[in-house]
């Protein structure tokens, strides 16, 4: 076998241990693209350009193709939690809320509230957002 060959299998190696501990799945298509360099080397030894025009093709061609594979493999978990797992859930106003105060209970726990629109006492509101310990809630008709 020829050099080109070995360092092409060399490239694939590492692009392989890359990919490996490296979040993304791009370096993969490297090493499908070190394998098609390594091939055209058995077959063409002295046409290095034509190595490297087939490492490129191929790498840029998978490129786009796996991102639909990469994406569902990286997908972020779906599950909320700590205050994000709040937003979105249903509870009452304990004491009336304004744009500038007001308490609502969400989940056994009592929050500082504000809202666009006063809510009166004992009304359901659901949560629109969190910023530092103060609940931001809407009334739910």
């Amino acid at each position: 076998m020829e050099t080109a060959v070995w360092v092409w299998l060399a490239l694939a190696f590492i692009f392989l241990m890359i990919e490996i501990f490296s979040p993304g799945f791009i370096f993969a298509c490297f090493v499908v693209g070190s394998l098609g360099g390594a091939l055209a080397a058995v077959f063409t030894p002295e046409s290095y350009l034509l190595q490297g025009v087939v490492f490129a093709v191929v790498s840029l061609i998978l490129i786009p193709l796996s991102r639909p594979l990469a994406n569902k493999i990286t997908k972020p978990s779906p599950i909320k939690s700590n205050i994000d797992g709040l937003i979105g859930k249903v509870g009452y106003v304990k004491a009336e809320v304004t744009d500038t105060a007001g308490q609502v209970i969400v989940e056994n726990q009592t929050w500082q509230a504000r809202a666009k629109n006063t809510i009166a006492a004992d009304k359901k509101i659901s949560v629109t957002a969190i910023e530092g310990t103060t609940m931001k809630v809407e009334e739910i008709e």
